[in-house]
């Protein structure tokens, strides 16, 4: 009996449920979970009135059967990827935060500005590329027509002073492929775009004659507009190579005065074998000129009646003239002292200055100058005072130079010795042993102390 009011009870409560169960779920693990998705997909009341009309649009009520609500769900979704930033419209993702400005579909408005179209460029804004432009057809202009000028300058020096060089030498002139020339094959050999150089070669009094021609480096635009504020003249400059019996041992040169203060200044002949300058009147040749001698023999005997002529009309051209057995070039610094004497050589040194036009009929003197002076130097002797007041100033000369090499040397071995006494001493300071460093500066200090003793000399006396 009591057995059948349970099952009684069962069963009603058993009915009671299926009573509230909706019978719209299917029988499925996941279905109450897809009713609450269902109902969350139902726009809350609090928000409908900030939701855009197209998102109204769009979302439809939710269907009372439970596969129309399944369907509308995967059309949201296709949405979704489609757009992106469709997020951003949701309400429910923004919960509390209140816009202050009103959402409106509107696109905005973009303004387009009307730019002018110019039909030309306007040149006026690269006036900096303009001036540099100007100035490389400037500077290659300027080029092409000073390299112009200076080889006809050249050329026409040797349509000028060729036969000449030709009466004096045999072989006159250079061949090659960078040789200057007129008709002939033999000319100028270009050493750059303003220095020309000609060996000659054969003729008696010398070994032989180099021709350096260095003109105003016309091809370069800056130095030509220093030019203007300096002016530089053309040069012609002759070396003579003389042999040992073509000269006698002196020193000798003429020049301008501020030419002559300068090479006896920085030349190693004048500024060791010459004394004081001497100004030209005493020796007839013009007041713009100075002497720079050895002794006074030589310029007595080459400056006769005939040159000081020639001087007196051309002395404007003449640079200077300088004759040296002992030519060593310029003087060495004293900081440089070398070990070995100078190399001297025995030349004669002339410089001339061209004229406007590039040489012409005021150089062709000077050139016959030259010449004669050298004829007359082969034949010119020194007496025998002057020439063993010569030998005895340049046997001085060489005393000097080997004092003050053997100082030099001494000077170089006392450094050398100190270098390496020092080397010795970081050595024995970097050992560890006491005893050692301890006799080291005994040994130091007895050296030290017998550096500083003055040496006598001790003389020996034999008993009678």
């Amino acid at each position: 009996m009591r057995i059948t009011f349970l099952l009684i009870g069962f069963l009603c409560g058993i009915q009671f449920v299926y009573g509230f169960e909706d019978t719209t779920l299917e029988d499925d693990d996941f279905a109450e979970f897809e009713q609450f998705d269902a109902e969350d997909d139902t726009p809350v009341n609090d928000y409908t009135e900030e939701v855009p009309d197209v998102l109204s649009q769009k979302v439809k009520p939710p269907p009372k059967e439970f596969e129309a609500v399944v369907e509308i769900e995967d059309e949201i979704i296709l949405e979704d990827e489609d757009n992106e930033f469709e997020h951003f419209q949701d309400p429910e993702e923004f919960e509390g935060f209140q816009e202050t400005t009103p959402r409106t579909m509107e696109q905005p408005k973009i303004t387009i500005s009307k730019v002018p179209i110019t039909a030309r460029p306007r040149w006026d804004a690269y006036w900096l590329e303009g001036i540099l432009c100007c100035l490389l057809a400037s500077y290659a202009l300027a080029y092409a027509i000073g390299r112009a000028k200076n080889t006809s300058i050249a050329v026409n020096f040797l349509k000028l002073h060729k036969p000449l060089l030709e009466e004096n030498f045999t072989l006159v002139g250079e061949t090659g492929a960078e040789v200057v020339s007129g008709a002939d094959e033999r000319g100028w050999r270009r050493e750059a775009e303003h220095c020309f150089t000609m060996w000659c070669s054969g003729r008696s009094c010398c070994e032989g004659m180099l021709l350096t021609l260095k003109l105003i480096k016309r091809q370069d635009l800056v130095h030509v507009l220093l030019g203007v504020v300096r002016p530089n003249p053309d040069t012609l400059q002759i070396r003579i190579e003389l042999g040992k019996d073509d000269m006698d041992p002196f020193v000798f040169c003429i020049a301008q005065k501020k030419i002559a203060a300068k090479l006896a200044r920085e030349m190693h002949d004048l500024s060791v074998y010459c004394g004081e300058r001497r100004a030209g009147e005493r020796l007839g040749v013009p007041g713009a000129l100075s002497v720079v001698a050895e002794c006074a023999e030589p310029g007595a005997a080459l400056l006769d009646a005939r040159v000081c002529a020639a001087l007196q009309l051309h002395h404007r051209h003449l640079l200077y003239l300088h004759l040296s057995d002992k030519y060593a070039g310029p003087k060495h610094l004293e900081e440089t002292a070398s070990t070995k004497p100078p190399e001297t050589e025995r030349v004669m040194l002339v410089s001339l200055a061209l004229g406007p036009d590039g040489g012409g009929d005021e150089l062709r003197p000077l050139l016959q100058l030259v010449f004669y002076i050298l004829d007359k130097l082969k034949r010119f002797k020194l007496s025998k005072e002057a020439l063993a007041k010569c030998e005895k100033r340049r046997q001085k000369v060489a005393e000097a130079w080997l004092r003050g090499a053997h100082a030099a040397r001494q000077e170089q071995a006392a450094l050398r010795r100190e270098e390496k006494r020092k080397q010795e001493k970081e050595r024995i300071l970097a050992e560890d042993d006491p005893e050692k460093q301890r006799r080291w500066e005994l040994k130091e200090q007895k050296r030290q102390q017998k550096r500083k003793t003055p040496k006598m000399k001790q003389l020996k006396v034999k008993a009678l």
